[in-house]
């Protein structure tokens, strides 16, 4: 798999950072905060072979984006023929939250049955036996998810057993058996760690709870996602303590490509 890092910001979006998204080969976003549709272009990734999206949950940051790329695939691409009925990407979600996505597009008068557009959102259940299955021509995936802790209900995922994204989170015991050894681990740190009592209180971790959670997990690899706004030198700082408990940890970048076996 190579995924590529779209946004990596929990503080709003910076001169350098977009709002939280990842794509996986080009063809799989996890998340689409505001500045996803643009780092596509950026990255010249086409907008027709992104064959589904997984929403861990519906806090703005991380759906925002959603809106104005369904928008690009509804109304803006070329040759396209508003006669025909086309449809979106599947677009999955937690259990519960199809109607807030409906919502949305209806607060926001997206008119996408005027031009033959259906959007196709689907609940990914709690309470489940096997991960999905996707096959996209001899690619293939097998995710599943886990609860995070957080409110709104959010899911963590879990791609081919090798690629676990924490979505939006406090510290979870519940990961450690749910992540293989040998993981790449990418885990938001949205505070740092003198601000550890804040960050729980508000359902969140920081650098030094993403190691921890590398550590007991036998995690290959940690990059932390949904940032603070940090300069160069304060990155250094931020993940000072959490690289005692684990040390190959990193701060991802808009931008970032990453390719795991």
């Amino acid at each position: 798999m190579k995924l590529r890092f779209l946004g990596t910001s929990g503080y709003g979006i910076t001169l350098t950072r977009n709002l939280p998204s990842i794509i996986i080969d080009g063809k799989i976003l996890i998340d689409c905060g505001e500045g996803c549709l643009k780092s596509l272009f950026k990255f010249d990734y086409p907008l027709d072979q992104i064959q589904a999206i997984f929403v861990s949950h519906v806090h703005p940051d991380h759906i925002l984006g959603l809106i104005s790329l369904l928008f690009k695939w509804a109304f803006y691409t070329k040759n396209k023929n508003f006669k025909e009925i086309r449809m979106s990407p599947k677009i999955y979600v937690p259990e519960g939250y199809k109607s807030a996505i409906e919502q949305i597009i209806q607060v926001t008068f997206c008119p996408f049955e005027n031009v033959n557009y259906q959007i196709r959102l689907i609940e990914l259940p709690y309470i489940h036996e096997n991960p999905l299955s996707l096959n996209f021509n001899t690619d293939k995936y097998s995710i599943d998810w886990i609860e995070s802790i957080h409110h709104p209900k959010c899911y963590s995922f879990l791609f081919n057993g090798r690629l676990f994204y924490s979505g939006d989170s406090a510290p979870n015991k519940e990961f450690h058996n749910f992540i293989p050894a040998g993981t790449v681990i990418i885990h938001e740190a949205s505070f740092d760690d003198s601000q550890k009592s804040l960050a729980h209180k508000l359902m969140h971790s920081t650098p030094q709870d993403a190691a921890m959670l590398a550590s007991i997990s036998k995690a290959s690899q940690l990059i932390l996602t949904h940032l603070p706004d940090l300069t160069e030198i304060e990155e250094e700082g931020f993940l000072k303590e959490a690289k005692k408990k684990f040390s190959n940890i990193s701060v991802a970048h808009d931008g970032d490509l990453l390719s795991i076996d």
